[in-house]
């Protein structure tokens, strides 16, 4: 793993929520630098986040970053599912809706490019030289989209459940989580199977790279995360700490530790290798996504709404950021 001398007390941490949304919060990611959060929601609306010199989170305009409140990117008429920064502009982001798949340069909070797309979108992963984003849908398919040409370059469809894909450091290499448990490792682009990781008992929603490149995880709904070493393609630790389904896991920016989320009102944060609990955080809301910084020990996350007879649903739409106190 990556040596980190810095080891977090996370029982000193803060838990910061923040406001802008008015439904759930369905999905979110840090940008490159590391400088912006990013979430979608069902309201819908899509918000970004700057981090303030002081560590704190603070919601701005995109067009004034002084401004103190955040602000909608126009175009957004769909409840958001997912979206992801480019892997090194910090200024550009794809999103999936329920019309299609769309393009943002954040700047000018404009869309680029918006392709229509008839199917449920689920997930996108960029390639690590920003030229394509591969999209999985509900239907088993998997569009590889050419961001240079703006359009969809292949269609491929799938004889079992595809989730959530990865692509290797080197861009050679594609690691999907299926629904029979496995993790299918493919050539890229072809998507020719190389093998097939027997890894879970139920289907496979998360899939990623650590940020060295050298482990990979799978997240179930068996309630484990698998770490697998990437050359060897052979696990180096499961965790079983989780309680039940698992639908979101993320890796630090060292590697050191992995926060995961599911169907219980618990992120746990686990050290990667050993397995160990190091910190639980208690949830208001089951969490849907987990997004830890790039360059910063802080967790981002989100939680379901709550209907309007719960209580407390003041927080029904917060974004989370898990941090050291100042």
């Amino acid at each position: 793993m990556v040596a980190d001398n810095y080891q977090p007390n996370f029982s000193d941490f803060r838990e910061d929520q923040h406001g802008g949304h008015v439904a759930q919060v369905n999905t979110l990611d840090w940008n490159c630098t590391g400088d912006c959060l990013g979430t979608g929601s069902a309201d819908p609306s899509l918000l970004l986040y700057k981090l303030h010199p002081t560590g704190l989170i603070q919601t701005c305009s995109l067009a004034n970053d002084k401004a103190p409140y955040s602000k909608k990117l126009p175009g957004v008429a769909h409840s958001n599912f997912f979206l992801i920064w480019h892997p090194s502009d910090p200024d550009r982001l794809v999103s999936l809706d329920e019309e299609g798949i769309r393009f943002w340069d954040t700047r000018s909070a404009k869309i680029t490019t918006s392709l229509p797309v008839a199917k449920k979108l689920l997930y996108a992963v960029w390639t690590p030289n920003g030229n394509e984003v591969v999209v999985t849908t509900s239907s088993n398919v998997n569009m590889i989209v050419d961001v240079r040409k703006e359009a969809i370059a292949k269609i491929l469809s799938n004889s079992v459940e595809v989730n959530q894909a990865a692509i290797s450091p080197d861009g050679r290499s594609v690691l999907q989580g299926l629904g029979n448990g496995h993790i299918a490792v493919c050539d890229y682009p072809s998507f020719q199977n190389r093998t097939s990781l027997a890894g879970h008992m139920e289907r496979v929603l998360s899939c990623k790279f650590d940020p060295s490149g050298r482990y990979f995880l799978s997240g179930s709904h068996d309630s484990t995360v698998t770490v697998w070493d990437f050359d060897t393609l052979m696990p180096v630790k499961n965790h079983y700490n989780y309680d039940s389904a698992i639908n979101d896991a993320s890796f630090s920016h060292d590697s050191q530790y992995l926060a995961l989320g599911g169907d219980e009102y618990t992120i746990k944060i686990n050290h990667t290798i050993t397995g160990e609990l190091a910190h639980k955080i208690r949830c208001s809301g089951l969490p849907l996504a987990l997004s830890w910084n790039p360059k910063h020990m802080l967790l981002g996350y989100s939680g379901e709404s709550f209907p309007p007879d719960r209580e407390n649903k003041s927080g029904m739409a917060n974004v989370n950021v898990f941090a050291p106190k100042l």
